[in-house]
């Protein structure tokens, strides 16, 4: 009998799976069928080939790969093809102010449809490449509906009205599950999926004023689109850009409640193998704080405090990072490096850096809380004084942009936020922080955390300042305080600085975690059913379902599933940033959460005794054909 999997969802994280099972039975004397349920093209989830050149992926392309270590390597280097080695084996051309059009480099951000085209291949690339003994079934519909049997049998059922069994499910639905109806951040906007944002606004009039809600990632796509995508260029003189309308632009209000966007993303300067190794937010400091909790917890939970038992650590990685940068740019590798022995083997305080650091002007001296801080209230409420102390902020993150993430020491301290994530994962999965302590970490941290490390690429920021300075974006309103909608559909938009009045409200904020609305398909049936469960954290609902730390789903009743598993957006809650790309080599990556999922499957799947028979059965031929050839 063969071996039924099911995968729904084939996007980023069904791809990792369909790798990592590949080849979990690239040796395998057992028939394997793989279903899968995906309704759009397989293999690309949100990253649509058909959209805009303009929207850009926000990783550079060497960081990217759908690739895994195979047990053969001499077939495959681990992480091959990447992005770049796939663009660059097809002669891929991205445009350059100086030398035209070039040939694409590591560095790369290429075009979110560039990067859908690469997911696609990979997915036609694994499926004609599986071991003779899988095969794969594509059922171009979703799956609304997973039922378990008496006997344990797992039926799933489509849109379509299709039924079928099989012995395992993954669910992997992503930000595609997502509909109208899903609650999102959005505080004032009905419309809560921006994407495709092209033809979100692709119709409206000549000038119509829209009001973006956000001033993020998405927002900037949809300034691209208000913008480029209606006929408008821009100019590049060196490291002066100037935007030239076509007159067909919408006018732009771009507001959010703290007021500030997101800071760049630096010019890369690390390699795709880039492994940082924390001092201070170690995994073993971790594990030692969590135990000394324990010691005083009745319930022996070891659940952590965010901003007492983690912060100070971050801070204090942050710290190494921007003043041994600091002194490596202004007096050298050596004394860099003395700085940061005698600040790790005697601290801060101590003499050798306390001499240091009073060698650099107080005004250049890290300071966390600087980065993180909101509008000051002599500047929020004069939409002038606003304008120019934003654009003067959002220049000074662009010129540290353009030194590197390496050369530049503030922006290499915000880079720590990115390297460190594998520890703050480990940290808060599953309930390590106590249900306040993990409430104020996403509410309050993480939106900070992506204001000042996971911006955009510094080409989208240098765009937004060109086109407030050429009237094209309104950013006047200062941070936001009420959105009021009048009879006719338009809309008031009252900040600290000023009000503006628009004829349409966009949302451009993306919810982190799941909500489990009722538009939700199959994870909304599992929980109705009783397969699958919302994940807590006591008395706190981040979002999400509930897994186990092999991602099996943890039903109403019982502590483990049979065989569910889940992956990324599902579990954003259980788990803390699922929704990222997996990159070469990485130790925590969606490759390796597949591999967590696949190992547990072989494990304890119902098929693994008939697949350690086969095992058996052929591991002793071996023995014999070694003996006979020996005689």
């Amino acid at each position: 009998m063969p071996w039924k999997i099911g995968i729904v969802g084939m996007g980023p994280r069904g791809l990792a799976l369909l790798d990592r099972i590949s080849d979990a039975f690239s040796n395998v004397d057992q028939r394997v069928e793989i279903y899968i349920f995906e309704p759009l093209e397989p293999g690309c989830g949100v990253h649509f080939v058909d959209q805009p050149q303009y929207i850009l992926a926000n990783t550079v392309c060497s960081q990217i790969t759908t690739f895994g270590p195979v047990k053969h390597s001499h077939l495959r280097p681990i992480g091959c093809p990447s992005l770049f080695d796939w663009a660059r084996d097809r002669g891929y051309r991205v445009a350059d102010p100086e030398d035209g059009h070039r040939l694409v480099q590591e560095n790369d951000y290429l075009p979110r449809a560039i990067l859908g085209q690469y997911l696609a291949w990979s997915y036609r690339y694994i499926v004609r490449n599986l071991p003779s003994n899988i095969s794969v079934v594509h059922h171009s519909s979703s799956a609304i509906c997973l039922n378990q049997s008496s006997t344990l049998e797992l039926r799933l059922e489509t849109d379509a009205g299709s039924l079928i069994s099989v012995d395992n499910v993954f669910i992997c639905t992503g930000h595609s599950a997502r509909h109208r109806g899903d609650a999102t951040a959005s505080q004032f906007s009905d419309d809560d999926w921006p994407y495709p944002v092209e033809k979100k606004i692709q119709s409206l009039p000549d000038g119509y004023r829209i009001g973006v809600e956000g001033m993020g990632l998405t927002a900037l796509d949809i300034v691209s689109a208000a913008t480029i995508g209606r006929g408008g260029t821009f100019d590049r003189n060196g490291e002066d850009i100037v935007y030239k309308p076509s007159g067909r632009e919408l006018k732009i209000f771009c507001f959010s409640r703290t007021g500030i966007p997101l800071f760049a993303r630096a010019r890369n300067q690390k390699g795709a193998h880039w492994n940082f190794q924390p001092h201070f937010i170690s995994i073993g400091n971790i594990d030692r704080i969590r135990q000394n909790k324990c010691l005083t917890d009745e319930q022996k939970l070891g659940q952590l405090d965010f901003d007492l038992d983690l912060l100070p650590l971050i801070e204090a990685e942050m710290e190494l990072v921007y003043y041994t940068t600091f002194i490596r740019q202004t007096q050298g590798p050596d004394d860099a490096e003395k700085f940061a022995e005698h600040y790790l083997s005697a601290g801060q305080q101590s003499a050798v850096p306390q001499d240091y650091i009073s060698r650099i002007p107080v005004s250049s001296h890290f300071s966390f809380s600087s980065l993180i801080e909101a509008v000051p209230a002599s500047i929020a409420n004069d939409e002038n004084i606003y304008r120019r102390w934003l654009l003067s902020r959002l220049k000074q993150d662009i010129a540290e942009g353009r030194l590197g993430n390496i050369n530049s020491p503030i922006k290499a301290a915000c880079d720590v936020l990115r390297d460190v994530r594998p520890s703050l994962r480990y940290a808060v999965d599953f309930a390590g922080l106590t249900a306040k302590s993990h409430s104020f970490f996403l509410e309050q941290f993480v939106p900070l955390m992506n204001r000042i490390a996971v911006g955009p690429p510094l080409q989208k920021l240098e765009e937004f300042c060109a086109l407030i300075e050429a009237g094209v974006i309104d950013v006047g309103l200062g941070p936001i305080q009420t959105v009021q909608s009048d009879a006719k559909g338009r809309f008031t938009l009252r900040g600290t600085a000023g009000e503006r009045e628009v004829d349409h409200l966009v949302n451009a904020r993306i919810p982190l975690s799941s909500t489990l609305s009722k538009t939700q398909g199959i994870v909304h049936s599992m929980i109705e059913s009783g397969l699958a469960k919302p994940f807590r954290n006591g008395d706190y609902s981040p979002g999400g379902i509930a897994v186990t730390e092999t991602y099996r789903v943890i039903p109403e009743n019982s502590k483990t599933s049979p065989q569910i598993w889940a992956l990324g957006t599902p579990v954003e809650g259980a788990r803390f940033y699922t929704f990222v790309l997996s990159a070469p080599g990485a130790a925590s990556s969606p490759l390796t959460e597949a591999q967590t999922c696949v190992d547990d499957m072989m494990q304890t799947s119902r098929k693994s005794s008939t697949l350690m028979t086969l095992k058996n059965d052929r591991a002793r031929e071996r023995s014999l054909l070694a003996n006979v050839s020996a005689a």
